[in-house]
């Protein structure tokens, strides 16, 4: 018999990369995202494999995770959750329910259960703390709540607290992993790497914002997956707060100026300011940078691929992927 697992959010960047890779280590896997399976590129190339069972349903509806959960299964990844700035600010409250409500459904059924859980959490946890490269423990400093941005990271905050309640009562074995500005192939074309391939490579201009300076630690999708893998089951892990990240920072412009030599695109950027594309909602970061010393102690992950190699990769994929580009 396989093992099973679990993953939520099957169908978005993350989850079908993870999928893919825990069918190649010989899992049977059970999929939930509420995208209908037919019309999803992100999984074509799974949905032949008898190991891989997915089930099209919402994590704020009972119904829905009674028939996707298995009881016997080792580990739920847990992934479901709105992303991308522009989403959480358009519609906070969906955000909230489907983190708080769906993880909470979730939790109760791993408790029950004695099913570890990973759960995928974010660098906007931190907020706005000027002490930088961010450590596990480091205190958390928000905007205030009339800025539909933080919704985002108080809710995941929220989930991390309710995860940490129930492992101190009876040390139910989970973990958190908080990412840092994923990308790579398959990446929804709103983040500023996979929106500046999409437009570069449809010879469109890219667009900056603000200026560009702010600083982010840039990770590829195979470096995440591997780090994601080993928290949810690595003896070690449990318990923990994890970052996965980059240790190395690089500015907005340099990500968009490298998509552009990398395409061998001569267009221009076109330049947006926050203030009049969001008006008075949005807030940004300066910088953000992981520590990730922990991730190498307890289980000697750390990011190997660099911002310009990982940058070849997903412009060499989406070329050879006409489906992405249109």
């Amino acid at each position: 018999m396989k093992k099973k697992v679990m993953v939520t959010g099957a169908a978005g960047l993350i989850g079908c990369h993870l999928i893919e890779k825990l069918l190649y280590f010989g899992y049977k896997v059970y999929g939930l995202d509420i995208v209908d399976l037919d019309i999803n590129k992100n999984l074509d190339n799974l949905k032949k494999n008898k190991d891989f069972i997915y089930f099209k349903g919402d994590v704020r509806s009972s119904d829905d995770l009674n028939l996707f959960f298995q009881t016997d299964a080792s580990v739920l990844y847990h992934l479901a959750s709105v992303v991308g700035v522009n989403r959480y600010m358009e519609d906070p409250m969906s955000l909230i329910d489907i983190g708080i409500l769906g993880t909470r459904n979730l939790i109760n059924m791993c408790h029950k259960n004695n099913i570890r859980m990973l759960f995928t959490s974010t660098s906007e946890v931190y907020g706005k703390n000027s002490k930088i490269p961010w450590q596990e423990t480091d205190d958390r400093i928000l905007g205030p709540t009339n800025i539909d941005r933080w919704s985002y990271s108080t809710s995941k905050a929220l989930c991390e607290h309710m995860l940490f309640g129930m492992h101190h009562k009876d040390k139910w074995p989970m973990s958190i992993v908080r990412f840092f500005n994923v990308y790579g192939p398959k990446q929804i074309t709103i983040y500023v790497v996979s929106k500046s391939v999409h437009r570069v490579l449809n010879n469109i201009s890219p667009e900056l914002y603000d200026g560009g300076q702010q600083t982010r630690c840039f990770t590829y999708i195979d470096d995440v997956i591997d780090g994601i893998i080993l928290a949810a089951t690595e003896k070690t892990a449990v318990g923990h707060i994890i970052n996965l990240g980059n240790t190395v920072e690089n500015t907005m412009s340099e990500v968009v100026d490298t998509v552009l030599k990398t395409a061998q695109s001569e267009l221009k950027i076109n330049h947006i300011k926050t203030s009049e594309k969001y008006g008075d909602v949005y807030e940004d970061i300066p910088r953000r940078a992981p520590s990730t010393d922990k991730a190498f102690s307890l289980f000697k992950w750390t990011a190997t691929t660099s911002m310009k190699d990982g940058i070849q990769k997903t412009v060499d994929w989406a070329k050879k992927n006409k489906w992405y580009l249109n």
